[in-house]
């Protein structure tokens, strides 16, 4: 599918691709389990699937389209391409990539530095989009995400890849509010899609290695924080999204 081509958002342009999108913005969960160790190595686990409409929607936009895609013929994630894909990456080890159902996929990786496999993955550290900072006994694991940074976290949450949900993410310096984007989907989609919306987010896990000191933007459960973004907020982005979690290490 070629990249739309970004720029600040008219009515009748966001109208026109949140119908296009709507599958993809209602029918999609992502949840990730980060598994952090004192030494700063560990693992990410991700599970993303469709509902069966959004299946049956693209692979008919696929077969519409010609695209020779394993979409044509049902199944909308490719393990193998994405195995390539993340084994090309600096400081990250595929432990598992497979496709349980057609509408599914599963993801395992670890790293031996998260520290160096975020520098490899698109500078995400050097933007300050995620950071891990020790100091003594402690580590601070923070998420920031801005108009900035957006581009790079969604190495984060695979569907934001989707050229569609590029072009839906935050325009440079536009001034889309949720109130815009709810009432658009109202009038493309229907009365329904607007609470639909609100109840989608991104879940991401972190199991730190040590005692949970304190955190910012999720809640603690088990022994993990766990932050469940909105995906409206993600769209919209009119300001940013912060999240951090500190523990103990059991360094000195």
């Amino acid at each position: 599918m070629p990249r739309l081509t970004r720029g600040p958002w008219t009515a009748a342009g966001l109208a026109v691709a949140l119908a296009a999108a709507a599958p993809i913005l209602l029918s999609c969960t992502v949840n990730q389990v980060l598994s952090l160790s004192a030494d700063g190595s560990g693992t990410l686990s991700t599970h993303a699937e469709v509902s069966p409409v959004l299946r049956d929607y693209l692979s008919s936009l696929a077969e519409v389209s010609g695209t020779d895609s394993p979409m044509s013929k049902g199944q909308v994630f490719d393990a193998a391409a994405t195995r390539r894909d993340l084994q090309a990456r600096p400081g990250l080890n595929v432990i598992r990539s497979a496709t349980p159902t057609p509408a599914s996929l599963d993801v395992d990786l670890g790293f031996d530095s998260l520290t160096d496999a975020l520098r490899g993955e698109g500078a995400l550290a050097d933007a300050g989009a995620i950071t891990l900072v020790s100091a003594g006994d402690r580590a601070t694991l923070k998420l920031r995400l801005d108009r900035s940074t957006y581009g790079q976290l969604t190495a984060l949450f695979p569907p934001l890849r989707d050229p569609v949900m590029q072009q839906l993410g935050p325009q440079g310096t536009g001034t889309v509010t949720e109130s815009d984007y709810l009432d658009m989907i109202r009038f493309s989609i229907g009365d329904a899609a607007p609470g639909l919306l609100k109840k989608s987010f991104f879940t991401l896990t972190v199991h730190p290695a040590g005692e949970i000191l304190s955190q910012s933007g999720g809640t603690i459960a088990d022994g993990a924080v766990i932050f469940r973004i909105p995906v409206l907020r993600v769209l919209v982005l009119d300001r940013a999204l912060e999240y951090s979690v500190t523990y103990r290490t059991g360094g000195s």
